[in-house]
């Protein structure tokens, strides 16, 4: 199975050199030997695929920007997830994807009220399908985000929830999945980027509330569980 990643964004170039890219991320969350392979396309530079049907299924990755912006590559990247509606291509979005794909076929996007998101967060399943038949009824995964899913759009059905992101993850059909968290964030991935944004570009109070969340001897994710969960979905449909 060869899988599309469309890449939204990327980190700064220090945490990219520790870590490794967004890109990065996704193909080592998703990786499973030699039986999944991956191409790239950075959407930011007008790379697109030539059709729809060049991968297997798509990802879309976290970014810095917002989909409020509705730049000239964000309308063309709607334009092709709506492709994959209508033809029922598989896609996986993180973050960014899952608002973008959510937009893209007629949910209201924007910042929400509460502010940001940030670190470790439990998500509560509302739906439970068969690709997470083995997944507790809870799952805890990295967080950094601002916008926010208001609604559910036609078609889909609400998957997970928080008090504070009631719209955490979304099911369309068997062709789509996306999640608000990043299940690709490894702790300390979450922890650089944090540490580097707090008191920046990120609030200062909540951020320093999540970093000390995340350096207790017991943080960990929900990220492996999730993964196996994808890769059940891409091969089951």
């Amino acid at each position: 199975m060869q899988i599309g990643i469309l890449e939204t964004g990327r980190p700064a170039p220090a945490l990219a050199r520790d870590f490794g890219t967004y890109a990065d991320m996704v193909a080592h969350l998703l990786a499973d030997g030699e039986t999944v392979s991956f191409r790239r396309f950075w959407l930011q530079e007008d790379d697109f695929p030539e059709d729809i049907r060049s991968c297997d299924a798509w990802t879309i990755t976290g970014s810095r920007s917002s989909v409020t912006e509705e730049l000239p590559w964000m309308l063309r990247l709607e334009a092709l997830l709506r492709e994959a509606a209508g033809t029922g291509w598989p896609v996986i979005g993180i973050c960014f994807g899952h608002q973008i794909l959510a937009k893209a076929l007629g949910a209201d996007v924007r910042q929400a009220a509460n502010g940001w998101q940030l670190g470790l967060k439990d998500y509560e399943l509302t739906d439970r399908p068969s690709w997470l038949k083995d997944a507790p009824g809870r799952l805890r995964l990295n967080a950094i985000h601002q916008d926010q899913v208001l609604e559910v759009p036609p078609g889909a059905t609400l998957l997970a929830s928080s008090p504070d992101c009631p719209i955490a993850a979304l099911t369309y059909g068997n062709w789509a999945v996306t999640l608000q968290a990043h299940p690709e964030f490894s702790i300390p991935f979450e922890q650089a980027l944090l540490s580097s944004c707090v008191g920046k570009t990120l609030p200062e109070q909540p951020g320093r509330v999540a970093l000390a969340e995340l350096d207790k001897a017991d943080a960990a994710t929900d990220a492996d569980l999730v993964a196996r969960g994808l890769l059940r979905f891409l091969r089951e449909r």
